[in-house]
């Protein structure tokens, strides 16, 4: 589906002579517009699990929490679009059910052992390197950097929430455990892959 709509605008663009009809030009629109199609129907996807289940402001706080930091965290990837806004969805409704039987009884200092826990995945192990996107050293320097700040951010905004009786302050907290199980999820991947 995703497929076919980028073709459909491609062929628009293409048309229109908006952009050139070369077989590189179009590779790299198509692949472009595929991303962004994609990035839409997760964060729609989330969005309408959210609703559905009567968890859309802890909806938008995942997606204003993971969007940005995986952006230099990255991570696990799936092999389709499919497989992607599938497993997207998927994990964000366990979070979800995880959230809501727990976000009661998580203590400060759980809350705060997790935050440690995933910023030493984050010094250590980010970025990810996608083979789509490949990084320089400097680009990789500056990822890991960002990754540290942002979650550091993040994980101290959950902690100061929590501690302040907000119960969204978990969500924050879940986010960056799960950005750090799909940075292992990743690692294991290239291991079991190079070997």
């Amino acid at each position: 589906m995703i497929k076919v709509i980028s073709d459909n605008i491609l062929k628009y663009l293409i048309k229109s002579e908006v952009i050139d009809d070369s077989k590189e030009c179009s590779d790299y629109y198509r692949y472009g517009l595929e991303i962004t199609i994609s990035s839409i129907l997760n964060i729609v996807l989330i969005l309408l699990v959210g609703i559905i289940s009567n968890n859309f402001f802890e909806s938008v706080t995942f997606l204003i929490c993971f969007i940005p930091l995986r952006q230099f965290t990255g991570g696990y990837h799936a092999d389709t679009y499919l497989k992607c806004n599938l497993s997207f969805m998927l994990l964000f409704s366990v979070l979800l059910l995880i959230y809501n039987i727990t976000f009661q009884f998580i203590s400060f200092y759980e809350e705060f052992a997790m935050l440690v826990l995933s910023m030493i995945i984050f010094i250590t192990e980010c970025p990810v390197e996608n083979k789509n996107k490949p990084l320089t050293d400097k680009q990789k320097k500056k990822n890991n950097h960002l990754a540290v700040i942002l979650g550091l951010f993040y994980g101290v905004i959950g902690v100061i929430l929590k501690v302040l009786s907000y119960s969204i302050g978990v969500i924050f907290i879940y986010t960056l455990v799960l950005i750090s199980l799909l940075i292992i999820v990743a690692k294991l991947q290239k291991i079991r892959k190079e070997e």
